[in-house]
């Protein structure tokens, strides 16, 4: 098994599960999502920007947050070249909300995007339903 393949289901599934809860969950809140961004933004850029941009869509930007979060996910679970392009794709979300929210998570947030850059160099020959093929053929076999 590859060296770094447990963070990387992990992170995959996180993205996947955040992506349902923003479907389930967020979609019907999305007002109170964004006033809990406008009090915390920490730039006078990105307060413009969700008041002009993000607020008056504020469905359809939630939508595209999902549509991210779920090909995200799905490009970290699968393997080479497309887990790279799904793990800077997370580095670069972290970074691009992390002025929209308190102090305390920015810093959550910076850990999080060193965690996934740090999974960056790792090999990824396999998806992880390949991985699962070989356990449940491997039991079989015993």
């Amino acid at each position: 098994m590859e060296k770094f393949n447990v963070s990387r289901i992990g992170l995959g599934l996180f993205y996947l599960i955040a992506g349902v809860v923003n479907l389930v969950h967020t979609i019907h809140n999305t007002h109170y999502l964004w006033s809990v961004c406008l009090e915390n933004v920490h730039f006078s850029f990105y307060k413009e920007f969700l008041e002009q941009i993000v607020i008056p869509n504020e469905i359809l930007i939630i939508l595209l947050v999902i549509v991210f979060e779920f090909i995200v996910g799905i490009l970290i679970l699968s393997k080479e070249f497309f887990v790279k392009i799904g793990l800077s794709l997370a580095i670069l979300w972290v970074l691009i909300i992390a002025p929209f929210l308190p102090w305390v998570d920015v810093f959550g947030h910076l850990v999080l995007g060193m965690f996934q850059a740090l999974l960056l160099i790792g090999n990824y020959e396999t998806t992880v339903l390949e991985i699962i093929q070989s356990k449940i053929s491997k039991e079989h076999f015993y």
